[in-house]
């Protein structure tokens, strides 16, 4: 097997994954599954643009939770289906073709106990050089509306997106009854600015926002600091 058919292990091998050419696992990822909040055994998780199914694959494994996992890219979604039946999750992870506009055609409001994210990271107007990282048709509001739809009363929606569009998502979570009630911001090193930002809200659950101890990837010397080591190695 070669290039996209190749399947890599994570996570001390408890994960094997396919992976596209241009669309693969960073650590930014790993540090996401270790912030998610509001899963347990008996939850129902939506992986809203699931790509080839990280996010779903370690959230089955770990939590033991029923997934569906949303994709409408055919590369990404062969993937996804592929990685599910090689890891012998079929009976918790359920891969959906649908184009996450479309949620209310294929769910009921309220459906869900849990939603994750991780949307494109660039606006439209910074031009569209990658499908994976820069929107086309779908932008953060549809990510953040239809999670809303999903969702219970009750239900949190973890989301990894871009510090510069902090406000922007706060803006569109507040439209849509879901006040931020986590966050913690990435930064690839100490003395660097953060790049990235977990956030977790709870729909209709108003509250303080509580903002948590920053996550740094790197150490000044170089390599993963310890934090991100011990979470490559014993998090799943």
């Amino acid at each position: 097997m070669k290039g996209s058919d190749k399947a890599f292990p994570f996570f001390r091998g408890k994960i094997r994954l396919l992976q596209g050419r241009k669309h693969r696992v960073s650590v930014d990822l790993v540090v996401f599954l270790s912030r998610l909040r509001g899963l347990r055994g008996t939850s129902r998780v939506v992986d809203l643009g699931a790509g080839f199914g990280f996010l779903s694959l370690v959230v089955a494994k770990k939590f033991g939770c029923r997934v569906f996992a949303l994709e409408r890219d055919p590369e990404m979604l062969k993937l996804l289906q592929e990685n599910v039946r090689l890891n012998d999750l079929e009976e918790k992870i359920t891969a959906v073709p649908v184009d996450i506009r479309k949620v209310r055609e294929r769910f009921e409001r309220g459906e869900f106990d849990v939603a994750i994210a991780n949307p494109p990271f660039f606006p439209r107007s910074y031009g569209c050089a990658d499908k994976y990282h820069f929107e086309e048709d779908t932008t953060l509001r549809d990510f953040v509306g239809s999670a809303s739809y999903l969702l219970r009363d009750g239900g949190y929606l973890n989301l990894l997106i871009p510090s510069f569009r902090l406000y922007e998502l706060f803006l569109l979570l507040a439209e849509a009854n879901l006040p931020p009630r986590f966050a913690t911001l990435i930064h690839s090193r100490p003395d660097r600015a953060p790049k990235l930002c977990t956030v977790t809200a709870i729909r209709n659950v108003p509250g303080p926002l509580q903002v948590e101890r920053s996550v740094f990837i790197n150490s000044p010397e170089g390599g993963y600091t310890r934090e991100v080591e011990d979470l490559l190695e014993s998090f799943l």
